[in-house]
């Protein structure tokens, strides 16, 4: 039971594969593992645990043994999942001056579970102030955005089987305020300058 509730938190805690990461470091560190760059050499030591990450999104770890080893094992496992991407122009307006989000999708989702439901925004930030870079990662976990099925005499179809059109039908709706900024809100969420971000892997 507690590992179940353990994983569920960290599920819950990883919105992103950034952040996905990110937790499962934070475990690694807090068992003993070391951190290795892939430009560097490496000293390894028998008994010890390392671990090397990449792009912020992949991870690698491993422990040593202490005696010679007879064998080894694998365990592999995929720290994105099925969601929606925001693309460099992240507003869309729509017809009746909603102002949506531009999205594309990003892996095999089953699209009508997305519809009718409150959804967040998660991801990497990259600010630069003075000539210095960092990367930051967001999480709102709240409300925040909805992708509406349409009436049913708008869509008759809808009960029959239907195609979703990415383009057309997928776009959350984000304020029906015309001057919303979706880099001010971010910018205040992470409490840094907006003109300080240089870029966004929203998801």
């Amino acid at each position: 039971m507690k590992m179940t509730k353990e994983l569920l938190k960290w599920i819950d805690q990883s919105p992103t594969a950034f952040h996905a990461v990110q937790n499962s470091v934070e475990l690694l560190q807090q068992n003993g593992f070391e951190e290795l760059f892939e430009g560097n050499r490496w000293n390894i030591q028998a008994g010890k645990g390392y671990y090397v990450t990449r792009n912020q999104s992949s991870l690698i770890a491993f422990r040593v043994p202490v005696a010679s080893p007879r064998g080894f094992m694998i365990t592999a496992s995929h720290t994105d999942s099925p969601m929606f991407k925001l693309k460099p122009e992240v507003l869309s307006p729509s017809p009746c001056g909603l102002l949506r989000l531009n999205t594309e999708l990003y892996g095999g989702a089953i699209l009508p579970s997305w519809l009718d439901r409150p959804l967040s925004l998660a991801g990497r930030v990259i600010i630069g102030h003075d000539g210095v870079f960092e990367a930051r990662l967001v999480n709102f976990d709240r409300d925040m955005l909805i992708i509406p099925n349409v009436a049913i005499h708008q869509n008759r179809k809808i009960n029959s089987g239907f195609e979703y059109n990415l383009a057309v039908y997928m776009l959350p709706l984000f304020s029906d305020d015309p001057k919303a900024s979706l880099k001010a809100l971010v910018a205040k969420e992470l409490a840094v300058d907006a003109d300080d971000i240089m870029g966004m892997d929203l998801y």
